[in-house]
C-alpha cells in the first residue's frame, strides 16, 4: 500500500445521514414535486389509510382542496337541517322569564350564525389546530415542520368531523332535535342532561375522537422523531380537556 492509500484510509469518514428517516423537520432536498393522490383518492385515505397520505403530504403539502370539501359539508349539513328545529334549540336554551325582544334577537343572531359559521368555522378551526401543532411541535419540541405542513394536516383531517355532521343529520330530522349526536352519552343512558356527566360525555363526539386520532398520525408523519401513539394521546387528551371544559361552561 502506498503513502497515498494511506492518507486516504486515514482521512475521517463522514457519518452525516443519508435520508430525511430520522430528521423532524420536512425534507427540503431539490427533487421534482412527488405524486399525490386526487383529492377525492385523499379523502378516502384519510378514513381508511392515514398513515400512508400523510407520508405523501410531507413530501408535498396540499390543503386548499380539502379545506373547501370540509366547508361545503359543513353548509350542506346545516341546510338540511330545517329552520324549525333551529328555532327550538335556541328557544330551549333562552331562559324561562327571558324577554320576548331578547328572544328574537338570539333568534336572528342564530339565522345570521347558520349562514356564516358554516363558511367561516371550518377555515378558522384549521388555522388555529395547526398553530396548536406549530406551537407544540415546533416552538416547544425544536421541529421544523413550515405552516403549508400544518395546515396540510388539519385541513385533511377536518373531513372526518364535517362528515359526521353531515351523516347525523338523518339522526336529527328522525328525532326532531337538533342537538342529537353520536356522543359517548349514549353508552351511559339513565344520565341527568342537566348534570355534567352528560353534557361532558355528550361533547365528545364520536367523530371528534377519530380526528383527534388521525391528527396524531398526521403529526407523527411529519414530524419523524414524534411517535404515532405519543401524538394521539396528546390530541386525545387536549381534545377531552376542551369538552370538559365546555361542559362546565355550559352546566
Amino acid at each position: 500500500m502506498n503513502d497515498e492509500d494511506d492518507r486516504v484510509s486515514d482521512e475521517p469518514q463522514s457519518h452525516e445521514p443519508q435520508s430525511h428517516e430520522l430528521r423532524d423537520e420536512p425534507p427540503t432536498a431539490d427533487r421534482a414535486d412527488p405524486e399525490i393522490p386526487a383529492l377525492p383518492a385523499r379523502l378516502a385515505q384519510v378514513v381508511f389509510s392515514p398513515g400512508e397520505l400523510f407520508e405523501r403530504l410531507r413530501e408535498r403539502p396540499v390543503w386548499l382542496g380539502a379545506l373547501l370539501t370540509a366547508v361545503v359539508l359543513s353548509v350542506a349539513a346545516n341546510l338540511l337541517i330545517p329552520e324549525e328545529l333551529i328555532r327550538q334549540l335556541v328557544m330551549q336554551q333562552m331562559p324561562d322569564n327571558a324577554d320576548p325582544s331578547a328572544a328574537e334577537t338570539a333568534l336572528r343572531i342564530a339565522g345570521i350564525l347558520r349562514l356564516i359559521g358554516p363558511i367561516v368555522f371550518p377555515p378558522v378551526l384549521a388555522v388555529f389546530l395547526a398553530a396548536v401543532v406549530l406551537l407544540i411541535y415546533n416552538l416547544l419540541a425544536g421541529g421544523e415542520a413550515s405552516f403549508a405542513h400544518a395546515m396540510s394536516a388539519t385541513s385533511h383531517v377536518l373531513f372526518i368531523p364535517t362528515l359526521g355532521g353531515l351523516l347525523t343529520v338523518p339522526l336529527i330530522l328522525a328525532a326532531g332535535d337538533a342537538q342529537v349526536t353520536l356522543g359517548l352519552h349514549l353508552l351511559v343512558p339513565g344520565l341527568d342532561s342537566e348534570g355534567f356527566a352528560y353534557n361532558f360525555l355528550h361533547g365528545l363526539n364520536f367523530f371528534g375522537i377519530w380526528a383527534a386520532v388521525v391528527l396524531g398520525i398526521a403529526v407523527s408523519r411529519i414530524y419523524r422523531r414524534r411517535s404515532a401513539g405519543s401524538s394521539m394521546a396528546l390530541f386525545l387528551s387536549l381534545y377531552v380537556v376542551m369538552k370538559a371544559v365546555g361542559a362546565v361552561l355550559t352546566g
